[in-house]
Parts: C-alpha cells; structure tokens; sequence
C-alpha cells in the first residue's frame, strides 16, 4: 500500500511537469496569450512551477477521483519535489507513510520557500513518529522562527478568514444532525460560548435530562428562537436616518423576524400521509442532509418555522421551452431537482449554488443565431445542466465537452481522450479510444 501511494504521487508529479505554462505564441497579428479562461493556475506553494489551467480534471476522471482530490494530489507531490525533497526520499524509501508526507505538504503550503526547507531539514528522520499535533507545533515553530511577520500582520491576516459556516454530515450517517463551525473574535466566541453553557445548564435545572454536550447543542436552537422573537423596532427611532433608510431598516428587520428554514423533501406520498396521520412514518432525502426519518421531519415542524417543498418527480420532463438565455424560476427549479450536483465526474457541488449551463451553447439571434420561434426557444430543460464555476469554465474554453443521453445521465471527453458518464448514480471512467 506504501509503494502504491508513492507510485501515485509520481505519476501526479510527471502530469503536472507534463503540462507547464504555455508561454505566448507568435502569430502574424502578434503575440497569441491563452484565453482568460484558461489562466495558469498555482497549485503548490512558493517555489513550486505553475501548471496549465484544467491539469487535474483529466487525471481525477483517469483515476475515477473527484477534481478537488486530483488538485490536492498535483499540489502535493510538487511541494514534495520542490519544498521537502529529504521527506519526499523518505516516503520514496518507506520509512514514512505517503499519507503524513502529504499531510506536511499539505501544512506548509502557506509558508514561504525557506520556511518549507527549514521544516524539511528538522524533521528529517522524526515524520514517521510525531503525531498530528507534535507535526503542526513544529509547523508553526518554522512560520515563527523563519515567517517572521509582526503578530499584528498574522491578526490581520486571519480577520480575512472569519466565517461562520453550516456542514452537513455523510448523507450515510443520517440528515438529523449537522455543524456549525465559526471562526472570529476571541473575546466574541468566548462570550458566545459562556452564554451556550449558561443556557445549557438552565436547561437541566428545568429537568432536561440528556449530557451537558447534548443539551449545548440544544441550546443554540432555544438563543436562535429567542433572537427571531426580539422587536428591534425600537432602534428605527433615530433621527439621523431618513425615512427611506428607516423603512429599508424595517423591511430588513420584518424579515429577520419572519425568517423560514426552507427543505426539499423526496418522499413517497404514501409514507408522508401515513406518518402525519399518526402511523408510523417512513424515510425520506432532504436536499444537502440525506436521508431523514419523516418522524423527524415532522418534529422540526412542529416547533420551527419550516417550510417543506414536496418535489415532484422530474425524470419525465416536459418539453417547453423560452425564447431567452437565461431561464424561468420554474425552469431552473427543474433543472436543480434533477440534477443535485454539478453533472462534471466525480464532482459533488451543489447544482443549487451553480451556473445553468447550455449543453448546445445559446446563440444570440441578434448575432447570427436561429431565430427566435414561438415554442421553439433554446432554453429547454433538456438543454441545461447544472455545471460549478470552474467546470463552466471548462467547458467553455474547449478543455472537455459533454452531451446529455438520458435524464440526468451525461457522457464527457477531455484532453487526452479520456471519456467518462456521469449517471444519477454515480460515475463511472470508459475505456479511452
């Protein structure tokens, strides 16, 4: 299994060198840059050669791997070969594990050239028996002692990286439960989290019986109703606000107050009948959770502000079409219900936060397209598919192209022949011609 993980990063590191920037090209109009589409993109960290833009979707459908692992393989074996060459004869000699290698690439990928070098020197020989955290202080013991930016620079550097973010689990593990990480002011989240505790044990005090842990978590349900139910109306009394600006203030404050958590539920009309009639209930796919008993459902409806849209099913489309590039709301639903990633192998981006591609691409009437025909337009949901920002890209710049042969079934080619369909259940690689 080592030698097999050292072989794949080699191959990783051939296909990066394989496909180096490609400088400009002289033509009899001048010089010929590549299009903005396909700028070089910079996958390792300082000191690593750049590559062409799109070199890892061939090698993830080559490998029947999702793009972003195919990224982090490329990125990895460059930092390896150019940032810590005695790791990388290390791992090629089996004193240490290809995967811990990677994982130091993985971490000093923001650091500087030196910084890598000097990391790579002092854990000659120590990788294959520190841990995770005796890897990461030394880490950050190199960003100290060789990044020496002021500790005002390195704040202001993770201000930029503030976030709240909401993560669903493995749909294997059950849609019920999710995380919530944040990430900002020490002195905020300290406080936030003091309050969390005080809830939680307020909690128990009224007779709640699960662990601590449990009823933390529970607490931020009761402080998220407790905020919707606040009437901030009062802060409208300003006199430094117009009355434009103070009826925007009450529109934004009406919403707040009115806020739904809104799911997209698959499930058998059977089952959903029979469990709020009282029966016992089935299972069902919420959109972005996975599957969620109709009980639970049910028991988040009946003390949130929920709205839960029934999807129809969607594998028989109808054939309407509009005369316009962008579709209708009630096309784009369609297009989303159908396809709940983008359609790219192995890609999993939600079809809800990306582009609506034309698999045949729009032509503009007014610019020598067919015209325009009532009930003939080129915006079909047959004709759309939904593709992520970088695939779109892609597609675009004449790397890969595709063609729909069924409802949610898509047949790719890229560069180097390499040809994969995409079905509603998963990806699969073809033989190459």
């Amino acid at each position: 299994m080592r030698e097999a993980a050292v072989h794949q990063l080699r191959i990783a590191y051939e296909w990066a060198i394989a496909h180096p920037v490609v400088d400009a090209v002289e033509t009899p109009h001048g010089p010929a840059l590549p299009s903005v589409l396909e700028t070089p993109e910079t996958l390792g960290g300082a000191g690593t050669p750049a590559v062409a833009a799109f070199t890892a979707e061939p090698l993830a459908v080559a490998c029947g791997i999702a793009p972003s692992s195919a990224t982090a393989l490329l990125a990895d074996s460059l930092d390896l070969h150019h940032r810590l060459p005695v790791l990388w004869q290390q791992t090629q000699a089996g004193f240490v594990p290809a995967w811990k290698a990677r994982r130091v690439a993985a971490r000093t990928r923001d650091l500087s050239l030196d910084a890598a070098l000097w990391v790579d020197r002092h854990t000659a020989g120590r990788v294959g028996s520190l841990g995770h955290a005796a890897l990461d202080r030394l880490i950050a013991e190199a960003s100290a002692r060789v990044d020496g930016d002021s500790l005002a620079e390195k704040e202001k550097r993770a201000r930029s990286q503030w976030d709240v973010q909401l993560k669903h689990r493995d749909p294997s593990e059950g849609g019920a439960t999710s995380e919530i990480h944040a990430i900002g002011d020490t002195l905020d989240l300290t406080r936030f989290h003091d309050v969390v505790c005080a809830e939680a044990e307020a909690l128990g005090s009224l007779g709640d019986d699960d662990s601590f842990e449990v009823r933390k978590a529970k607490a931020l349900g009761v402080i998220a109703d407790a905020q919707a139910r606040l009437d901030l109306t009062s802060l409208l009394d300003d006199d430094t606000t117009t009355p434009e600006e103070q009826s925007e203030l009450r529109r934004r404050l009406i919403e707040r107050r009115d806020a739904k958590v809104r799911l997209y539920l698959h499930a058998s009309l059977a089952d959903v009948a029979a469990g709020w009639s009282g029966g016992p209930g089935g299972v069902g796919t919420v959109e972005g959770l996975g599957p969620v008993t109709l009980d639970q459902i049910k028991e988040w409806a009946g003390r949130s502000r929920l709205t839960i849209q029934p999807v129809l099913h969607v594998a028989s489309e109808d054939t309407w079409s509009v005369d316009r590039h962008d579709p209708p709301p009630r096309m784009t639903e369609q297009a989303v219900l159908r396809d709940s990633t983008c359609v790219f192998p192995w890609c999993s981006h939600p079809s809800r936060h990306a582009d609506l591609d034309h698999i045949e691409p729009y032509e503009d009437p007014d610019e020598g397209g067919p015209p325009r025909e009532d009930g003939n337009g080129q915006t079909r949901p047959d004709n759309l598919a939904p593709l992520c920002r970088r695939h779109h890209r892609a597609k675009t710049a004449g790397r890969w192209s595709y063609q729909r042969t069924a409802p949610g079934t898509y047949l790719w080619t890229g560069p180097s022949g390499v040809t994969a369909l995409v079905t509603p259940t998963g990806t699969l690689t073809l033989p190459t011609s």
